[in-house]
């Protein structure tokens, strides 16, 4: 798979935007997107998206190309994933790769992706 460096629309989308595209996405798909518009009073690290699809919900933190996770978004992240959730970071690359996408309609479709 290509680099960030060697995609530079990738390189320079923000989260806003890649929130944005993805919040699109999942109307035009007819998914439930939950974001917390002001995560200040909310629990540090949870997760950005919660997407729920036919049979099962998925949780996504965004991150830009250079965007790090924090210890705590690794923690949610990790609790997740051991509590058998599907829990993972998209980052621009994942959109065009096609790979966000993908997950997207597998929701819809109620495939696992």
């Amino acid at each position: 798979m290509p680099t960030t460096a060697s995609r530079p629309l990738a390189a320079a989308m923000s989260e806003a935007q890649l929130l944005a595209i993805i919040r699109q996405a999942c109307r035009t798909l007819g998914l439930l997107c939950y974001h917390t518009h002001d995560s200040r009073h909310s629990e540090a690290g949870f997760p950005d998206l919660v997407i729920v699809g036919a049979e099962r919900v998925i949780y996504r933190e965004l991150k830009s190309a250079r965007g790090r996770l924090s210890a705590e978004q690794r923690a949610w992240l990790d609790a997740l994933g051991r509590a058998g959730q599907d829990a993972d970071v998209w980052r621009p690359d994942d959109l065009y790769s096609g790979r966000i996408i993908r997950e997207l309609v597998g929701l819809r479709r109620r495939e696992v992706a």
